[in-house]
């Protein structure tokens, strides 16, 4: 790589004419040549704070991401009143990987200049490396409000919101099946004078049906604030807030006498995911119990548990499963291949056995430090090419009020997917004959596996 060239030092080149040569090269785009000239005046006057001002600039467009920050700092240490000093910094801070700074830094220069979309957005940008994810919206929100025509600023605000509200939100609230067992079991459960309790605000929909069966107050809680706060409108508008009332916190920050005027007397909840538990329902729900709820309260659902079918279906084999392509042996990438895989759409299968419970958890008396295991001989029904377990959830909301997300039955739209446990390879079967079936789960995960 060739150096950069060297400036036109000595005696008789004063520093004040070197620097103006530095300030033609830089706004000529000679950054390489603008670097080598500010360098040797940054010698010549070391505290000339326009020149290390200067320095910092032309390496930040060099890429030179620490030496720039070394020189704006030693610019502000100078003169501390530069006007883009935070920006500056918290962007050389970003680069370099230093999250926090970078953070700490872009929050400064908005708190100088809040009407800025350029801080704005980058402080989101730093709050987005952080995790921060709600923060971030809220400043990307900003930034578009005070840009519109901030393209960048569009496509973070996607990204945030895909990263924030998962896209199976819409279709939970979409589930007829679903809403309607929620519905007659929050109805059957609620008594007069109950205060509710909810665990995961999500849109409000549980927690305004509650009010409408009758309670007295609902507290509803949610740790993401940006899905609180919308949450908070739906409410409004429907004409329920004052009776329900979001709480904008993990439900085991959430105490009695600060957040709840007294212990509740029905906890709801629907943190479930698609293998009932990786949402941590049983700690949530323990912690409730232990420390917000009445001794005798009820809580929805009462049960849960995972069921699954042995399957055949050449669309899920071609899609999971790979023996051969043009001649060729590939058996052995199917070690590399997912043993369990999410379904977002349901492909054509057969099944090859009747339905059979893998497991069930007691969702109203938890114990979620504790693993179970089980062991099946699952009969064959049918004869054919088994390609896994096909496995759903199944729901006791309250005596006589049952749900499933049955693939045998699948709805229009449905938040839980169904799940496909890989064998290591397809397994031909009789009808007749029986399989193996291993259910686990450790308070959090659930596993299922086939052994032949």
């Amino acid at each position: 790589m060739a150096k950069p060239p060297k400036p036109p030092a000595g005696p008789t080149v004063p520093a004040e004419e070197l620097f103006a040569q530095g300030v033609e090269h830089q706004n000529q785009g000679r950054w390489a040549e603008a670097e080598a000239v500010y360098r040797e005046v940054a010698r010549m006057l070391p505290r000339a704070s326009a020149v290390h001002w200067n320095l910092g600039t032309v390496r930040k467009h060099l890429g030179q991401w620490k030496e720039a920050l070394d020189a704006f700092r030693k610019a502000v240490s100078l003169d501390p009143t530069w006007r883009g000093r935070d920006f500056n910094i918290g962007l050389c801070h970003q680069k370099l990987g230093h999250a926090n700074e970078a953070a700490e830094s872009f929050a400064r220069a908005v708190a100088a200049e809040p009407d800025d979309p350029i801080n704005r957005f980058n402080l989101a940008a730093a709050l987005r490396d952080l995790g921060r994810l709600a923060e971030a919206v809220v400043h990307t929100e900003t930034a578009l409000e005070l840009k519109p025509d901030f393209i960048e600023a569009e496509l973070q605000l996607a990204k945030l919101r895909t990263a924030l509200t998962p896209r199976w939100h819409v279709p939970m609230m979409n589930d007829i099946e679903r809403n309607a067992a929620y519905e007659a079991a929050i109805t059957a459960a609620v008594r007069p004078g109950d205060i509710v309790l909810e665990i995961g605000t999500g849109s409000g929909l549980l927690a305004m049906m509650a009010a409408r069966a009758g309670a007295a107050h609902v507290y509803t809680c949610e740790a993401d604030p940006v899905i609180a706060e919308t949450a908070r409108a739906i409410i409004a508008t429907n004409g329920y807030a004052d009776r329900v009332t979001v709480i904008a916190k993990p439900s085991g920050t959430v105490t009695v006498g600060k957040d709840l005027p007294r212990p509740a007397d029905l906890l709801v909840s629907e943190i479930l995911s698609s293998d009932l538990l990786s949402e941590r329902v049983l700690s949530a729900v323990r912690d409730a119990r232990d420390r917000l709820l009445t001794p005798e309260a009820r809580i929805i659902p009462q049960a849960g548990g995972v069921r699954a079918l042995l399957a055949e279906s050449r669309a899920m084999e071609r899609a999971f499963f790979v023996e051969e392509a043009c001649g060729f042996d590939l058996d052995e990438f199917n070690r590399l291949a997912p043993r369990a895989v999410r379904l977002d759409r349901i492909m054509p299968f057969t099944p090859l056995s009747a339905p059979f419970q893998a497991l069930t958890v007691d969702l109203a008396d938890p114990q979620p430090g504790q693993s179970w295991r089980g062991h099946l001989a699952v009969p064959v029904t049918a004869d054919g090419r088994c390609v896994g377990l096909l496995q759903w959830i199944w729901l006791k909301l309250w005596d006589g009020v049952e749900f499933e997300n049955s693939p045998l039955t699948p709805t229009e739209a449905s938040g839980w997917q169904p799940g496909l446990y890989l064998p290591r390879r397809p397994l031909d079967l009789m009808a007749g004959e029986t399989v193996e079936a291993t259910s686990f789960h450790d308070g959090h995960n659930v596993w299922l596996s086939l052994k032949r």
